[in-house]
């Protein structure tokens, strides 16, 4: 991964973690670039469980906006889930 694919992968994470906002944790985010594609994998904690949200593109720029919008269905759907999961 070259420099610049290291801090797009850093500055996901901080973006994503604020999406993500309090009780969800961005554990790991894993970008992979092949000649005509990229792809991004992040790893999240949310509460006692494991989660994975992902997106793949043209080229790294690409995978911004779709993972971004995965992780705002993610808090959407916890916090649903927190108000009418199973007591």
């Amino acid at each position: 991964m070259t420099e610049a694919e290291e801090r797009f992968a850093a500055r996901l994470a901080e973006d994503i973690g604020r999406v993500l906002g309090v009780g969800i944790v961005v554990d790991d985010i894993e970008l992979q670039v092949e000649e005509r594609r990229a792809r991004v994998v992040a790893t999240l904690l949310v509460a006692d469980r494991v989660e994975t949200i992902e997106a793949e593109a043209p080229d790294v720029l690409g995978l911004y906006r779709p993972i971004v919008e995965r992780a705002a269905e993610l808090r959407l759907i916890s916090a649903f889930w927190q108000i009418v999961g199973p007591t």
